[in-house]
């Protein structure tokens, strides 16, 4: 059985039992206190807290998860990994215990065909429904029945749902096992494969560990997809299933090609590097299409860290960088069936995935860097080895391999303390395994919970309607009236306001009646299915049930329309322009201004951000027309519909169309058609991230603003300059060229004055056995002057030391030169440098050639040069 019969079957299975299938939440969850979407169940937290609506009594998921963990052991065991599909059944208040076990046997007995005397239980001690289920209603034997202490989920503490649970283990044979005297079905070792856990949600646990019994009695399942296809598929591995093999066989074409001789079996560390990349290939192409870039924290982070990390092990394999974005297309090609999505982002995912390879190369460089500093440092100090913390420090922060360090350390005589690496690696891991135990740490919406779904939204036809004021909350609290001054959010039945969503700010406008006025300040969605309106009471009282005049402030909704479909353009310009790759990241729509940010690697060009201009400003001359239609899911795929990275669709989705050139996925308002954007201008453009750019544009009267201003602009500069607009650039060249020539002079007569001051220098030169020693101030000299004047008193020694001091701006500045003669002999201007800096309140260092430092004391300036002959006939005595 193939990885997507096994995965059809399973959704087929409870689909038959009345589940409503629903396609996978995005890796990156809606919760902000998470990094990723780590169990099937996590989607569904807040309504099975009751917080929202349930989505349906009973769903049936395949979920995309990524859990990092326990990331040492990806490759090392044969079922570890970090991305994974989690088949699940959940049940919100509809079944429980008996349902969800006597299901998950027919699954796996009937339909998959499982031996039955292979499969092992264990349930909790307390639970003793579940184990009478398992033992009367199911037939298990008692002995195979197995009560575990562990068997709590989610384990490790944290907060949220939680409850006992019940898991089917398969004995994969004796000649796995550990051979321990208490080797079971919960034993970690490769002989018991735990493939499916039924947890049954009776409780939520708060931050002080108080257990309070849920809204409902809810069924929370999952099961393994990559070990369920070990076990079809009779494999020792997952990565032997026909969910890695593909990608294993082309990690092994790219070794073979590199060398000839390559094959599996033949290196247990090259078959290692293989499983790892194949595994982080997985997850950093489903990450990034999901919309995770790489940065230098959280999720961009682990990203970075797996593309390193593969590129990293590679070198095992001989593999040339960059090779990771090679396989990119391979896991798109065998994963497509399920998530077609991913054939649309391949070429975007190839780019971000390249782009951190190169990135790499040039970490591996700076960590070269980093780490001959560690390692003059330890020779200096006399020692033999680099602490483990250090070699640690390389590895996580910079990304440096551990292995390098070693190798390197080696090359110059020196051990790394692996038991200290190992022991801060231990650290490291710990601290992401408490972060994985408050992974479902939800911020409270509780209160939001009976307003789900309350408030129909009439905000795409009409700007004013009647309503009826549902709800009133102050300070979180239901409250039967507000009267002026008070704020509030206020629930009404229908709304024209539209929710901040997607990028485009809410709406503002009015509640009005007989006896009251209220400003609307905001229209958002303080939880899922909630439709808030932030509310300012201005003159009489709002009262709880009465009928009110809801209008939307016009203008202003026009504004956001015209922005907003303006995005629609720009992004349609942007792909156009700079290519397929240059896919939506994010946005920010007001009143006739936008920001977009999008996938790209370079900033853009004049000649670019022109193009892009003229395609916007054409389309609007055009006059297209703005559509919208609501479809499934599925239709606006097959039509092509681009949806914004990591967003999360529903069944029934909006589909905005403009002319035959632009089909997007989006809930926003828009003008009715492009010629009411007006004008279109992009006003800047800047770098969020790597491998991500943000535009800045006006639409409008915005557009017509920013015109003005830069015309004002360009007036003043003449007015200033003397000149007409038109010969500004001209009077500007004309200017700077003046510029240059009296900078020129200035320096002619710079370098003539610091000639008469080097040879003032070298005449006082003070003699050390054969060297001669040059310690002196020269006043008001910025950094490069004195680095200058430095080079020109050696040269004018010939052999010597040279430590010059100067102040400014109440700082000290210090730069030491050794010539290359004195430097063979254990002289070195970083030292000296450093400690003549120390006398002034300060620090620094450099090469053995040359150095700079700087101190906060400028009175101690000539106390510290006193120092300079000192430090230099200590050292040539072998003092250091």
């Amino acid at each position: 059985m193939t990885s997507d019969e096994l995965r059809q079957k399973f959704l087929d299975f409870f689909a038959q039992r009345d589940h409503r299938v629903m396609p996978p939440a995005p890796l990156i969850p809606s919760d902000p206190t998470t990094l990723f979407t780590i169990a099937g169940m996590q989607p569904f937290v807040p309504a099975f807290r009751g917080e929202v609506p349930r989505p349906a009594p009973r769903v049936a998921t395949c979920q995309k998860c990524l859990r990092i963990d326990d990331l040492e052991y990806v490759g090392r065991t044969t079922r570890h990994e970090t991305f994974f599909e989690m088949l699940g059944n959940f049940a919100f208040g509809d079944y429980f215990k008996r349902e969800a076990i006597n299901w998950a046997w027919e699954l796996v007995t009937k339909d998959f065909g499982m031996p039955r005397d292979r499969i092992w239980i264990t349930v909790n001690p307390e639970d003793d429904e579940a184990r009478t289920i398992w033992r009367n209603g199911v037939g298990i034997p008692a002995e195979r029945i197995i009560p575990v202490e562990d068997n709590w989920w989610p384990t490790g503490g944290g907060v949220g749902p939680c409850g006992p649970n019940t898991e089917l283990v398969y004995d994969m044979g004796e000649h796995l096992g550990c051979a321990k005297p208490d080797c079971g079905p919960a034993c970690d070792c490769d002989r018991w494969n735990e493939f499916w856990n039924l947890v049954f949600q009776q409780y939520n646990r708060d931050a002080e560990g108080n257990l309070t019994p849920l809204p409902t009695q809810n069924i929370d399942t999952g099961m393994g997809l990559e070990r369920m296809a070990l076990l079809m598929q009779a494999r020792s591995s997952i990565f032997e299933t026909d969910l890695f093999q593909p990608i294993m066989d082309y990690i092994g074409e790219m070794a073979r090609a590199a060398d000839g001789s390559f094959h599996f079996g033949a290196d247990p560390l090259a078959d290692e590097a293989a499983r790892v990349i194949a595994d982080h290939a997985r997850a950093v192409t489903f990450m990034v299409g999901d919309g995770v870039t790489p940065s230098n924290e959280g999720r961009g982070y682990v990203l970075r860290r797996l593309v390193r990390r593969s590129a990293r092990l590679g070198r095992r394999l001989n593999l040339p960088m960059p090779f990771m974005s090679r396989v990119v297309p391979v896991v798109v090609r065998h994963m497509s069936a399920a998530y077609p999505e991913l054939a649309g982002k391949q070429d975007v995912i190839v780019k971000f995935v390249q782009s951190e390879e190169h990135r790499f190369d040039e970490t591996l460089e700076q960590g070269s860097q980093l780490l001959d500093r560690v390692i003059e440092r330890v020779k200096s100090s006399g020692e033999t080895a680099i602490s483990g913390e250090t070699a640690f420090e390389l590895y996580d922060t910079y990304g440096f391999p551990y292995e390098l360090t070693v190798e390197i350390a080696a090359e110059q005589g020196l051990t790394v303390d692996e038991q200290d690496f190992l022991e801060a690696m231990e650290r490291q891991r710990a601290r992401a395994r408490a972060a994985a135990a408050q992974s479902f740490a939800y911020r409270g919406t509780e209160g939001y919970a009976p307003l789900a779904g309350k408030t129909a939204f009439c905000g795409y036809e009409e700007l004013e309607t009647i309503a009826t004021v549902l709800h009133i909350l102050k300070e979180g609290k239901e409250a039967e009236n507000v009267r002026a001054g008070d704020a509030s959010e206020v629930i009404l039945d229908y709304s024209p306001f539209y929710a901040e969503a997607g990028g485009q700010v809410g709406d503002n406008g009015w509640l009005e009646a007989e006896s009251v006025k209220a400003r609307v300040e905001d229209a958002h969605h303080p939880a899922e299915g909630v439709h808030a309106l932030r509310v300012v009471v201005e003159e009489g009282e709002l009262v709880r049930g009465e009928q009110v005049h809801a209008v939307v402030d016009a203008d202003r909704r026009h504004a956001i329309a015209r922005a907003h479909t303006a995005t629609h353009l720009l992004h349609h310009a942007l792909r156009t322009v700079l290519g397929p790759h240059a896919l939506q990241s994010g946005s920010l729509v007001e009143p006739d201004r936008l920001r977009f940010d999008f996938a790209h690697f370079a900033a853009l060009t004049h000649e670019e951000i022109a193009q892009i201009e003229d395609i916007v400003n054409r389309r609007i001359l055009a006059v297209h027309p703005v559509e919208a239609a609501v479809v499934s899911l599925a239709e606006a795929r097959e039509k092509g519909a681009t949806a914004l990275f990591g967003e999360k669709y529903g069944e029934q989705v909006r589909m905005v169309s403009i002319g035959d050139f632009s089909l997007e996925l989006c809930g926003g308002t828009h003008a009715p058609s492009t010629g009411s954007v007006g004008l279109f201008k992009i006003e800047v453009q800047s770098s969020v991230g790597a491998g991500l750019r943000r535009v800045e544009a006006v639409t409008g009267l915005a557009a017509l603003e920013h015109l003005r201003r830069q015309e004002s602009l360009l007036a003043q500069s003449a007015e200033v300059l003397r000149a007409a607009r038109d010969d500004v650039p001209a009077r500007i060249e004309a200017l700077q060229r003046e510029l240059r020539e009296a900078q020129r002079r200035i320096e002619s007569l710079q370098a003539r004055g610091a000639g008469a001051l080097a040879d003032d220098l070298v005449s006082r030169a003070t003699a050390i056995e054969d060297a001669r020693v040059v310690a002196g101030r020269a006043s008001n000299l910025s950094a490069e002057a004195l680095r200058n004047l430095a080079d020109v008193v050696l040269e004018r020694l010939g052999s010597g030391v040279v430590v010059l001091g100067t102040e400014s701006d109440g700082k000290v500045l210090f730069v030491g030169e050794v010539s290359k003669d004195l430097t063979a002999r254990g002289l070195h201007a970083g030292k000296i440098v450093g400690d003549v800096a120390k006398a002034a309140g300060g620090g620094g260092g450099g090469r053995p050639d040359f150095a700079q430092a700087g101190g906060r004391e400028p009175a101690k300036l000539d106390e510290a040069l006193e120092k300079v002959v000192g430090l230099v006939r200590a050292q040539l005595a072998g003092g250091g």
